[in-house]
């Protein structure tokens, strides 16, 4: 798994879950791509986010924060009230961990014992947070831990951050582009215990063989508004296959598109906030918006 389903898992299992995280006090001035979408009647504002970040990021530039109180309507990936987050830690927590009577460690064969303790030691992940997570998460958890996710907080992300702003200001309306469930089933597969464990297998054998650091290479590449680095994470990332890029970003861009086209038919200001990588490319939301032939303002 790459870092898109590494940062989705992770983004959505510490929105849920409350899993704890290192605070890392960064203080960096981030000006990250923003584009403006005009439709018949409509416009829309997409942001791309980091669904977790360090505390003291500075996102929110004049013209974001300009785009942001001009919008009566705000779009996320999946719902953000507090019905929705409490459905989603339902649904995390029947899908994701084990229950008391069972435990990660007992799937392991004497292979997986011994790469187990080696990678807590080399990621120092704390594994009373692990010994109840079914393998699809242990999974995800680990790679990012392993690729630099500790410092990176889910209350800090562009999504929970842009949220709060909005009900501070009073608005009401919220939509989303997904559900708890489709997510879910995306993060986790088909579900069979059987390929979990192998798939488990296959990143403790990576984290102990490489070190790579995609979620801070991420990070800068947003930070700068960099679209053409924040595609090499993702549409166009080497690290992907064609069968991830497909499921994980292409297939969800189609799809979200005829509902922001449904939007921009009505007379509302959209703020759509979704995960950075969504946004770049040839087959991100803003090229797929100009190819049907919307004015799309913006990188």
């Amino acid at each position: 798994m790459r870092f898109t389903l590494i940062a989705a898992g992770l983004w959505l299992f510490t929105l849920l879950c409350g899993a704890p995280a290192i605070a890392a006090d960064s203080g960096m001035t981030a000006t990250p791509a923003m584009w403006a979408v005009h439709g018949p009647k409509g416009t829309a504002y997409l942001l791309g986010s980091i669904h977790a970040l360090p505390k003291n990021v500075n996102w929110q530039t004049p013209q974001i924060t300009a785009a942001m109180q001009s919008a009566d309507t705000f779009v996320f990936e999946i719902p953000l009230d507090k019905d929705g987050r409490a459905h989603g830690a339902s649904l995390f927590a029947r899908n994701g961990l084990f229950p008391l009577s069972d435990s990660l460690p007992s799937y392991f064969d004497a292979e997986m014992r011994s790469q187990y303790r080696d990678v807590i030691m080399l990621t120092r992940a704390d594994p009373t947070y692990l010994v109840y997570m079914r393998p699809w998460l242990a999974a995800l958890v680990l790679q990012g831990v392993a690729d630099g996710g500790t410092g990176f907080i889910a209350a800090e992300g562009v999504d929970n951050k842009v949220y709060a702003g909005a009900t501070a200001r009073g608005v009401k309306n919220f939509r989303a582009l997904e559900t708890d469930e489709f997510q879910i089933r995306l993060l986790m597969g088909n579900g069979n215990l059987a390929d979990e464990v192998e798939m488990l297998r296959a990143t403790f054998k990576k984290i102990l063989i490489q070190h790579d650091e995609p979620i801070g290479g991420l990070l800068a590449a947003w930070a700068k508004g960099d679209t053409n680095k924040l595609a090499s994470y993702g549409p166009e990332s080497t690290m992907m296959t064609p069968v991830e890029k497909k499921a994980l970003l292409e297939d969800r861009n189609r799809a979200w598109i005829p509902q922001i086209e449904a939007m921009l038919t009505e007379k509302h200001t959209y703020f759509i906030t979704v995960g950075a990588a969504h946004l770049v490319g040839k087959t991100g939301v803003p090229n797929l918006l100009r190819a049907a032939g919307y004015r799309v303002d913006g990188p």
